[in-house]
């Protein structure tokens, strides 16, 4: 495993590893996993600068948006 997840793989679950596999996720996919509305993950992700558009897709990058998860966590 790369970076520090092996450090955490007592408690990582087939999902979490189904969700690191994903670069760029959907809203939907976001609000599932963290637990959040579609709203607040469509603030916080504009907040933070995650969003990617390609045509009429819109695309959140995981590591950006779950650095600012941290970020926000700490305060």
């Amino acid at each position: 495993m790369s970076g520090s997840v092996w450090m955490f793989s007592d408690q990582i679950d087939d999902e979490d590893m189904d969700f690191m596999r994903h670069e760029f996720v959907t809203y939907s996919m976001a609000s599932d996993y963290y637990g959040l509305g579609l709203k607040p993950v469509t603030r916080m992700a504009h907040e933070c600068g995650a969003i990617y558009k390609i045509g009429r897709k819109i695309l959140i990058r995981r590591s950006i948006f779950e650095e600012y998860l941290r970020q926000k966590r700490k305060i």
